[in-house]
Formats: structure tokens, sequence, C-alpha cells
């Protein structure tokens, strides 16, 4: 379908100014055919520009977000209580980086699409495509039009807006479950429930395993091997799987002293012993090492492989000071370092 109209007037009824104007010349003189390729040109145009808006909004939105993500990401820990403030800072920081991060990679895509978006737009305003290359087979016989390459960038921001959203319900969340642990904290606070972590440091190894049973709603197993007055406690899980904990306190000093001593580790040679004992006596649970002091690097290594779960110092704060459900804090014994100290 072809049109005799003038360039200019169609240029001018492509670009929605003056379009009145164009119309009430052109279509009195106009044929049916013409007035048909005007109108499928103008709604092409209209189109072509909606989802180039659509694809900068896109765009415009991200960026303003992974913005705010960074700046959560740089920004000190609000809450001035203490020890909670800094599991709150992290775990704030991590997820705010885990965002911006993600929304980096979908604004370059982004941008990209907004490029290849605008260069069809113009194709389409100048009112021709590319020049046509013969065919080579059947399946190249048509190329496709602008709009339909416009469409398919479109059908590409639909797939991005569902990962965005994505995205956001998991900062949500994650954010959502910080905000009822610290609401925890503070009730355990206000109603002196829990255990502090200074207190926990200074108990027996007997108290240090009853306080396990206390908080797991355990009994005691016995198994031979287990040295000391320590034993494996066996309970089950919120899902209803048995699992057994394998209590190890560590003796703390200087919590009080103005430059605290590193803190204690659990390595490899104990926490493969306890694995050793878990796969003979309870090979069918679950099993967490709990401490009040941290693991070393070759034993958070080893548990990675070997079905283990950690319950470390910052966990065990969780789930004894703060009355945290058990399923939230396990294996939160981070990534520590020989240099870490008491906090």
């Amino acid at each position: 379908m072809t049109t005799d109209l003038p360039k200019d007037a169609v240029q001018t009824l492509l670009s929605d100014d003056l379009r009145g104007a164009v119309l009430a010349d052109a279509v009195a003189a106009a044929s049916e055919d013409e007035l048909h390729s005007a109108f499928f040109r103008a709604c092409e145009w209209d189109i072509a520009a909606d989802i180039f808006h659509r694809l900068t909004a896109h765009l415009d939105h991200i960026t303003a977000e992974k913005r705010d993500a960074e700046q959560r990401d740089r920004a000190q820990s609000g809450s001035v209580l203490h020890p909670a403030s800094q599991h709150i800072h992290d775990v704030s920081v991590a997820a705010a980086r885990t965002l911006a991060h993600a929304l980096k990679g979908e604004a370059s895509e982004a941008a990209v699409a907004v490029e290849e978006a605008d260069r069809v737009r113009s194709r389409i305003a100048r009112g021709h495509g590319d020049t046509p290359t013969p065919p080579t087979s059947l399946l190249d016989a048509r190329s496709p039009s602008p709009l339909e390459t416009l469409i398919a960038l479109h059908h590409q921001l639909s797939g991005a807006r569902m990962r965005v959203n994505a995205l956001r319900a998991e900062d949500r969340r994650t954010l959502h479950e910080l905000a009822l642990e610290e609401e925890l904290r503070r009730r355990a606070a206000d109603a002196d429930d829990g255990v502090a972590l200074q207190a926990i440091d200074l108990y027996l190894k007997d108290d240090f395993f009853d306080l396990v049973a206390d908080l797991s709603g355990g009994v005691p197993h016995p198994v031979p091997g287990y040295d000391g007055l320590d034993q494996p406690v066996t309970a089950s899980l919120s899902d209803g799987r048995p699992v057994v904990f394998f209590p190890k306190h560590l003796r703390v000093v200087g919590h009080a002293d103005y430059r605290p001593p590193p803190l204690p580790a659990l390595g490899l040679p104990e926490v493969h012993h306890l694995s050793d004992l878990a796969r003979r006596h309870f090979p069918q649970a679950a099993v967490v090492v709990v401490t009040n002091g941290r693991f070393s690097p070759t034993a958070q290594r080893y548990a990675q492989t070997n079905d283990l779960q950690f319950l470390g110092r910052e966990g065990l704060e969780r789930w004894a000071t703060w009355s945290s459900p058990l399923h939230t804090v396990l294996g939160s014994c981070e990534a520590h370092t020989g240099a870490e100290t008491l906090r």
C-alpha cells in the first residue's frame, strides 16, 4: 500500500504537531487507500512512541531504585541497640548490595533496549526501513517490520519487569524478616527474657548443654565418645525432621576488657569428630553444632561438603537472647577470620 501524500505532510502527521490541520487538508482529496496508509503510518508511530516511552520509564525507575539500594549499602545502621545493631546492619547492607548489583545489570540491559528502540522509532518517523535484501530461503522471504522489532523489545520489557518485581519482593522479604527479629529482640529486652552472651560465656559446660536443651525442646542422648558433661540433644525441627545438637561451650575471656581478645574457634579436628559421632549414632538426623565462639575456615569448608549445620556466636545470640525461631538462625556462623574479636 502506498500514498501520494506529500512527504512533508506525512512527516508532519507523524510528528504529532499540527495533525488536525494536516488531516483537514488531506482527507478531502485523498483516496481510501491513501487514507488507510496514512492512518496505519500514524498508528505505527503512536505505538512506537508508546513502547519507547515505556522502555525509558522502566530505565528511569530501575536507575532510581539502584541508586537507593547503593545508598542503603553505604548507610550506617540506624539501630543504637547493641548487640543487635551489628546484625541488623549486616543483613540490611547485604540485602541492599544484592539488590544494587542485580539492578545494575538490569539497568545496563534496559539502556541498550532504549537505545535500540530509539533507532527503530527513528526509522518509522523517517517513513522507510532498511533497504531489503533478496531472500536466501523461504524463511527469509519477509524481513520483520520496524514495528515488529519494537514489539519484540516490548516483550523483553515485560520479562524485565517480572525480574525486577521478583528482586523487589526478595528485598522486602529480607527486610521484613529483619524487622520481625528486631521486634523479638526488643520484646526480649523489655521483658528481661533471654540469656545474654556475656552470661553464656560464663556458663559451665553442663549449663550450656541445659540451655541448648531448653531452647530446642530436646532431650539428652548420651553417646560414647562425647566428652565431658556435655551431651548431644535430640529434638525435632519445625517440619518434623529429627535433629541432633552438639553443644560445644568455649572459654571466652575478656568480654569486659577494653581491648578484647580474638574469639576462640572450633576447628576441623573437633568438627570432624562430631561428624563421625553423628554418622554412627544419628544417621537419619540433621546435625547442628552449637557454640558460643566461632568456627575456623577449614571447619566451615568441611561442613559445606559433609551436611553439617553450624550455629555460631551470632546465631546463638539471636536464638538465646532475642528468642528468634531456630529456622531463621541456622547457619549463622558467618565467614569469620582469626582476627575477629568479641563484640
